[in-house]
Formats: C-alpha cells, structure tokens, sequence
C-alpha cells in the first residue's frame, strides 16, 4: 500500500516500507541517546553555519570570477573604442584623446554627485586646441547608463565641467552642449 507500482518508481528510490526497515535496524543498532545524538550533530546550528559558509565562499570565489571576467571584457572594448577613435580623431588634425578623465570642478578639484557622493570618470574625452569637442563612455552592449549618465548630469550641475590635460595640467572646460556618447560593443 505505501510502495509505488514498479512501473512509475524511480530504481533507485526505496519505498517507505524499507526505509521504515533500516531505520529500525539502525535504532535497534543505537541506543535511543545515540540515536538523538546524531540527529542533533547532523542538524546542529554549527554544522549548518559550516555548510553555509562553504557555500558562501563557493559563491563568493564565482562572483570574484565574474568581475574578473568583466573587467577584462571591458578592458578589451575600451581598446577596441580607443583604436575606432584615433583615425575618427586622428593626433595630426590636432585632436587629443584621452582616457579616464575625472569630471573637476573651475579650480581643478575633483566633483562628487551630491546624491550618491561618488566622482565620475568619462572613459574617452577628446580635445582640440585647447577645447572639448566629444566625451565617450564605453560599455556592453546590455549593460544600462541610466543611472550613471544621471550621476553624470548632476556632478555637471553641481559644477564638475572641467577635465584636466594631463600633459599641460591645463583645465579644459566641456561646454554645456556636449553630452556624452555612449558606445556599446559586444
């Protein structure tokens, strides 16, 4: 009565009339204390906090796996952007490119979005004499910038319209109608 027809019954699972039998061969083997003694060891909040730890570290070890993985991806497409943009903006017309430019404020200070209290790198800004005609951002072709384009617009409200040349230490000013340009690649 409690057994699965055979036709429908997994081979390898035991009905419950034999699993009722090894567990009285196996009481019958242990004293009642010892049998309870090995439910608690097997189900003890320290057994458990074990098993939970080894599973924490296998998930941690597979997200520090990812951000390496995304790391290199995105290290490959600002590559990939950086050798599209130099015959866009070629060194001989006098464009300069430049990568991971902090947003600074008139004296050179480096501006923090007043909501989240972060600064905002742009990946690609490019020059010509002296004035920023385009600001690029890289990234996947999934990723969403909402939320950093936003960051982007506030620290520029908040005054963050300057990069600094790196060769003259000049600041350059980005005008109020160049918005940046996010680039996606695969």
């Amino acid at each position: 009565m409690h057994e699965l027809p055979s036709a429908i019954a997994p081979k390898d699972v035991k009905s419950i009339s034999e699993v009722s039998k090894e567990t009285a061969i196996n009481s019958a083997n242990e004293s009642p204390l010892q049998a309870s003694m090995n439910t608690i060891e097997n189900t003890s909040l320290e057994s458990l906090m074990a098993q939970n730890g080894l599973a924490s570290e296998k998930i941690n070890l597979e997200k520090i796996g990812q951000i390496e993985k995304n790391r290199e991806d995105g290290a490959n497409r600002e590559e990939l952007a950086y050798k599209e943009l130099q015959p866009e903006f070629s060194e001989k017309e006098g464009y300069k490119i430049e990568r991971e430019q902090y947003l600074r404020d008139k004296d050179g200070n480096i501006v923090k979005d007043p909501e989240t209290g972060e600064a905002r790198r742009i990946d690609f800004t490019v020059s010509k004499d002296g004035q920023v005609v385009k600001c690029i951002e890289v990234t996947s072709e999934t990723a969403p910038k909402d939320a950093q384009i936003s960051k982007e617009t506030r620290i520029r409200s908040a005054g963050g319209n300057f990069i600094k040349d790196r060769d003259t230490g000049q600041l350059l000013e980005i005008p109020k109608f160049i918005q940046t340009e996010v680039r996606r690649y695969a």
